[in-house]
C-alpha cells in the first residue's frame, strides 16, 4: 500500500510542476523518478535473500605433552605426524584444531613433552564443551594412555555421541595381565562373638577371562572364600561379607587373591588389615526398690541384644559388683545408701535414672557430678535434642512426638566433664537443664525423668522402635567401654612419587567405636617453620584432604577434631621421582575401550598412514549445508543515490538549455 501511495503522490506532484500550467512531458518523466526514488528511500524496503553456507565437520587432534612420550623416545614421531596432519588434505574435508595437554588441555603451539602429569579424561571431558555441535567429529588422540591424575577417561569423561575418539597409540604395546587387591575397608575394631563387615575391591587387567580365587586368612585358616570370574568387559568386583569376631585382641587378617599365569606383580595380590576384638558379653545389673514400667521398658530394649544380660535386683540382696559391666540406678533413696559407697570404691560405671520416687536429699549428699535445687512439685519435662552432642551419634527419635517425662521442679547443676544429649523443655520453652546427660570422667550418665515406657510406646507408633532400642543400648555401651582405644585412623603413604598429590584419609570413631562424621577436623602440616591449616572433607564416613604442588622433601603432619582433644601425627616423604617414570607401558586397552564406547578405533604410531586414509575417505562425517537468510534495505543500494544526483543533474540542466534558469 505504501508503495501504491508513493507512487501517486510522485505523479501528483510531478504533474503539478510539468504538466498541469505546461507541457514539459522529459522534465516531468525526470522529477517523477526523483520524487518517487526520495519516497522509496525513506519507506526502506528491504530484499530477503538465501545463502548457502556449507559446514565442514571439525576434527580435533589431542597430543599428549607429558614427560612419559619423551621418556619412551617416542616425542619425534609425535611431531613429525602432527606435521603430516597439518599438510595433508584432511583440511579440505575438515576444521582442524590442534591442542595439547598434561595436566590440562590448552591450544598447541609447539610440544615440549615437560608435563608432569597426564590427565587425559579431564582434556576429554573439556573438549566436549568446546564442541558444542551435533554433527560428528573425529577426535584423533595421541598419547600413551597412562592417566595418573583426574577422572578415569574411560568412565568419567562421558563424551556426546557426536565425538569419535581414535587414539593413536605411543609407547610399550606389550600387554602384561595383572591382578590386584585397591581396597579393604572394615572398622578397626568388633566385639566379641558378633560379625563385622569386611568390603574388598578387585581388579585385573587382562586380555581374557580369567577364573580368580579370592581368600581370607588368619594364622593359616582359611576364613572366607570365593570365585572371582573376571573378563576384559568385567575386570573388576566388589566382595562384601561378615567375619566372626573371635577371642579377645588384635587379630590379623590377610586377604589375597590369585588365578592369573605368568603374573610378574605379585606384591599387590595381597592386603593386610588389622581388627581389634573387644570383650562382648555384658552383665548389666539394674538396682531398684520399687515396680515401674520403666525397667520392663529398658529390659525389653535390651533382650534385643544378645550380647547382653539383666539383672533385676533390689539394693538390699545380696551381689557382688565386679561381676557386672555397669550399673543401672533406677530412682534411687536412702536404701541405696551402702551401693553408692561400693560404687565409689570399685569405680563401676552406672546409669542414674529419676522420678518422682526419687530421694533428692539423698543424691545430693552423694557428692555426684550432679546436684538439683529442688521443690516439692513435679514438672513435665520434654526432651530436645542437643545438636552440639559429640560423644556419638544419637538416634533419630522424633523427639517432638515423645510425651514428656516426670521429676520434681527445679534446678540441675552440672560438673564441668559432662555432655548433654536432651535438654528439657517446660510449656513450650526450651531450657537449658539438661534431660539425658553423660559424664565422661568417669562415665557415668544420669535421666532426669521417669516414664520413658511411654518413649517405647510412642516410639512403636512412630515405627521407631529399633530407634529406641538403639538409645537404650548406647547408653549401655558407653558405660561399657573401660578402656582408651584409638579413636582416630589414619590411612596415607608414606612414600609419594613428586608431582602426585598427597592424599591423607582420617577416620573418627565416638566414644561408643561407631564412625563419627560430625566432627569438624583439619590437618596441620608443618612446612619449615610455618603451619598451614588445611580442613578437611567428609566422604561417605571418613574426611579426607588433597595437597597438591608440595616441593620434595620431608614432611610433618597432625590431623586433630575442632576441639583438639583427639588429634594424631605423621610423616610423609615426597620423593625427587616423577610420576611419569613409574609405568611406560601404554595403557592399550583402556584406550580400546574408549574408542569401542564412542565408535571410533585404535591406531598404533606405525599405522597414521592407514589413519590419515580412514579419515580422508570416511563418510561418517559429513559436510552441512544450510541456508542463511540475507535482508538488504533499499538505502544500502548505494547506486540508487548516484542515480538521484543523476536525475537532479540533467532536470538541471535541462531547465538551463531552455533559459528557465
Amino acid at each position: 500500500m505504501l508503495y501504491i501511495l508513493a507512487i501517486l503522490t510522485a505523479l501528483l506532484l510531478s504533474a503539478f510542476q510539468y504538466l498541469y500550467k505546461r507541457k514539459a512531458l522529459w522534465l516531468f518523466i525526470w522529477r517523477f523518478l526523483t520524487y518517487l526514488i526520495i519516497l522509496l528511500l525513506l519507506i526502506n524496503p528491504k530484499w530477503s535473500k538465501k545463502k548457502p553456507i556449507i559446514t565442514k565437520p571439525q576434527l580435533y587432534v589431542l597430543a599428549d605433552n607429558s614427560q612419559s612420550i619423551k621418556l619412551q623416545n617416542d616425542d619425534q614421531l609425535m611431531r613429525d605426524f602432527i606435521s603430516r596432519l597439518k599438510q595433508s588434505k584432511l583440511s579440505d574435508k575438515y576444521k582442524l584444531h590442534f591442542f595439547k595437554f598434561d595436566q590440562k588441555l590448552s591450544e598447541l603451539d609447539s610440544l615440549d613433552f615437560l608435563g608432569k602429569q597426564t590427565a587425559i579424561g579431564n582434556s576429554l571431558a573439556e573438549l566436549k564443551f568446546l564442541h558444542q555441535s551435533d554433527q560428528k567429529a573425529p577426535v584423533v588422540l595421541l598419547t600413551d594412555g597412562q592417566n595418573n591424575t583426574g577422572i578415569d577417561y574411560v568412565y568419567g569423561s562421558r563424551l556426546p555421541k557426536s565425538l569419535k575418539v581414535f587414539p593413536v597409540v605411543y609407547g610399550d604395546t606389550v600387554t602384561y595381565s595383572d591382578l590386584r587387591i585397591d581396597l579393604v575397608n572394615t572398622n578397626p575394631y568388633a566385639y566379641k562373638d558378633n560379625y563385622f563387615p569386611v568390603e574388598i575391591f578387585v581388579t585385573a587387567d587382562i586380555e581374557q577371562a580369567f577364573n580368580v580365587s579370592l581368600k581370607i586368612i588368619e594364622k593359616g585358616k582359611i576364613l572366607f572364600r570365593k570365585t572371582l570370574y573376571l573378563s576384559p568387559n568385567h575386570n573388576s568386583d566388589h566382595i562384601s561379607t561378615k567375619l566372626k569376631a573371635g577371642s579377645v585382641g588384635l587379630h590379623r587378617y590377610k586377604v589375597l587373591v590369585t588365578g592369573l599365569k605368568n603374573e610378574k606383580k605379585t606384591l599387590n595380590n595381597r592386603y593386610y588389615f588389622n581388627v581389634e576384638v573387644l570383650k562382648n558379653a555384658q552383665k548389666i545389673l539394674l538396682l531398684s526398690n520399687i515396680i515401674h514400667p520403666d525397667i520392663g521398658a529398658i529390659k525389653r530394649s535390651l533382650k534385643k541384644y544378645p550380647n547382653i544380660k539383666l539383672e533385676i535386683r533390689k539394693p538390699v540382696d545380696s551381689f557382688t559388683l565386679t561381676d557386672y559391666q555397669s550399673v543401672i540406678l533406677y530412682q534411687p533413696a536412702t536404701g541405696f545408701a551402702s551401693i553408692f559407697t561400693q560404687l565409689k570404691k570399685t569405680h563401676k560405671a552406672w546409669w542414674l535414672i529419676t522420678g518422682k520416687h526419687t530421694d533428692w536429699s539423698f543424691l545430693n549428699q552423694q557428692d555426684l557430678f550432679f546436684n538439683r535445687k529442688f521443690t516439692m512439685s513435679f514438672e513435665n519435662y520434654f526432651p530436645v535434642k542437643n545438636n552440639g552432642f559429640g560423644l556419638f551419634k544419637l538416634p533419630d527419635l522424633n523427639l517432638e512426638k515423645m510425651p514428656p517425662l516426670q521429676d520434681f521442679y527445679g534446678q540441675v547443676k552440672l560438673l564441668p566433664a559432662t555432655e548433654i544429649a536432651y535438654y528439657s523443655k517446660i510449656n513450650n520453652v526450651v531450657t537449658k537443664q539438661p534431660l539425658l546427660v553423660f559424664n565422661t570422667r568417669p562415665k557415668q550418665v544420669a535421666l532426669f525423668g521417669e516414664n520413658i515406657w511411654q518413649w517405647a510406646m510412642q516410639a512403636g507408633v512412630n515405627q521407631q522402635q529399633n530407634e529406641f532400642n538403639q538409645l537404650v543400648y548406647q547408653i549401655i555401651q558407653y558405660l561399657s567401654i573401660n578402656k582408651d582405644y584409638e579413636r582416630l585412623q589414619l590411612q596415607y603413604k608414606k612414600q609419594i612419587y613428586q608431582d602426585m598429590p598427597v592424599v591423607i584419609t582420617a577416620k573418627f570413631l565416638d566414644k561408643n567405636l561407631e564412625s563419627d562424621t560430625l566432627v569438624k577436623p583439619e590437618l596441620l602440616l608443618y612446612k619449615a617453620h610455618k603451619v598451614e591449616r588445611i580442613p578437611m572433607t567428609l566422604k561417605n564416613d571418613f574426611f579426607q584432604v588433597q595437597i597438591d604442588n608440595l616441593p620434595t622433601g620431608s614432611y610433618r603432619f597432625t590431623v586433630q577434631n575442632k576441639a583438639g582433644d583427639l588429634k594424631k601425627n605423621g610423616s610423609f616423604n615426597l620423593l625427587a621421582y616423577s610420576i611419569e617414570k613409574q609405568n611406560l607401558q601404554a595403557n592399550v586397552k583402556a584406550l580400546k575401550q574408549v574408542a569401542q564406547q564412542s565408535g571410533g578405533k585404535v591406531y598404533f604410531s606405525g599405522q597414521t598412514k592407514q589413519l590419515l586414509n580412514d579419515l580422508s575417505t570416511s563418510k561418517d562425517f559429513h559436510s552441512h549445508m544450510h541456508y542463511k537468510t540475507l535482508e538488504t534495505p533499499l538505502i544500502d543500494y548505494k547506486y540508487l543515490l548516484v542515480l538521484l544526483v543523476l536525475l537532479l543533474s540533467t532536470e538541471w540542466l535541462i531547465k538551463k538549455l531552455r533559459g528557465e534558469l
